[in-house]
C-alpha cells in the first residue's frame, strides 16, 4: 500500500519512510500473526451459489496503519514509526520473485527504481492500477457477474467483471484497471483483464509495463479463504510472464471503510531522494 504525504508540513521528510509497501505486496508480509490465528479457516465447508459455483461474496483483505510520530516545529525532521496490522492476507512465501525485463528495459526500471519516491505516480495520489491494487477488499457476487471493491489510500476502485461468458470489449479506451472479464474453471474464478494505460507501475520498485501488459488473476475459496494467484505477461518489456506471489485471503466479519480523500501536500517539500529501503 503506498502511504499518502501526511498534510503536516512537519512530515515532509518522513514521508520518504512511509510508503515503501504496496497493495500489490509483492512478498510483503503484513499479518500473518493475525492469520495465524485461523488455522483452520480453510477447513471450513465452503458456501456455494444456487448455479452451484463458490460463493465469494464478503470482505477479505483489508490492513491499516499504525504508527507514531513526535511533532516538531514545521519544517523540522520527524521520525515516524509505524507497523502494518489488521486482518485478512497471510503470504505462502517469503520469497519474492521480481518481473524478468528484456535487456533493452532494465536500465529504464532500474533508474525508476532509484528514483521512486521523486517519480512514483501513486504518490500524487494517481490510482495504482492493476495489478499493484492488489486483492479486492471485498467481492459482491451476482449470477453473470462479480464486483471488486477496494478501498486504496489513493481512493476508492471498483470493477465490474461479468462472468457470462463475454468477450473482452472493443470499444473502450485504455484505462488504469483495463477491461475485465471473468470466466469459472472448476471452483477457480479467472479474471482475465488487458487494455490499460502505460502509466502505472505493476509494484514497487520502478517495475514499469506497457499498454500491452495481459493480467490474469485466479480467485480459489476453500472454507473461509481465497487463493489469490496473479499472473503478468508483457510480450513489450517482459522478457516471459511474471508470476507473483500467490497470497490467501481470509474472509472478514467487519464493513469495508471509505477511505479518506488524497491530498498530495507534501511531494513538492521532499529534498531527500535517497533510496526507499523495501524488503521485497
Amino acid at each position: 500500500m503506498n502511504f499518502r504525504f501526511f498534510s503536516s508540513s512537519a512530515l515532509a521528510a518522513a514521508a520518504v519512510l512511509c510508503f515503501t509497501l504496496s497493495a500489490a505486496g509483492q512478498g510483503a508480509v503484513m499479518d500473518a500473526t493475525e492469520a495465524a490465528k485461523h488455522p483452520d479457516a480453510a477447513n471450513k465447508p465452503t458456501p456455494r451459489m444456487a448455479d452451484g459455483h463458490p460463493d465469494l461474496n464478503g470482505v477479505w483483505h483489508h490492513f491499516f496503519l499504525q504508527g507514531a510520530y513526535t511533532p516538531l516545529k514545521p519544517g523540522e525532521s520527524v521520525t515516524f514509526s509505524f507497523a502494518i496490522a489488521g486482518p485478512g492476507v497471510k503470504e505462502l512465501t517469503a520469497d519474492h520473485t521480481p518481473p524478468e525485463y528484456r535487456p533493452e528495459y532494465v536500465a529504464k526500471v532500474k533508474d525508476a527504481d532509484e528514483r521512486q519516491e521523486k517519480i512514483d505516480p501513486t504518490l500524487r495520489c494517481m490510482a495504482p492500477g492493476i495489478p499493484r491494487l492488489g486483492p479486492p477488499n471485498q467481492i459482491v457476487q451476482t449470477p453473470g457477474q462479480v464486483v471488486f471493491l477496494y478501498t486504496d489510500l489513493t481512493g476508492e476502485v471498483f470493477r465490474v467483471i461479468p462472468t457470462d461468458g463475454r468477450a473482452h470489449r472493443t470499444d473502450q479506451e485504455e484505462s488504469y484497471n483495463g477491461d475485465s472479464v471473468g470466466r469459472w474453471e472448476g471452483d477457480t474464478l479467472v479474471v482475465d483483464a488487458n487494455n490499460f494505460v502505460d502509466d502505472t507501475w505493476m509494484g514497487d520498485n520502478g517495475l514499469m509495463h506497457s499498454n500491452k501488459m495481459h493480467v490474469v488473476e485466479r480467485l480459489t475459496r476453500k472454507g473461509d479463504t481465497i487463493r489469490y494467484e496473479v499472473i503478468v505477461d508483457d510480450p513489450v518489456v517482459l522478457a516471459k510472464p511474471w508470476t507473483m506471489d500467490p497470497r490467501t485471503l481470509i474472509r472478514q466479519d467487519d464493513i469495508l471503510e471509505e477511505a479518506p480523500p488524497c491530498i498530495d501536500k507534501d511531494a513538492s517539500h521532499i529534498t531527500d531522494f535517497s533510496h526507499h529501503t523495501n524488503s521485497r
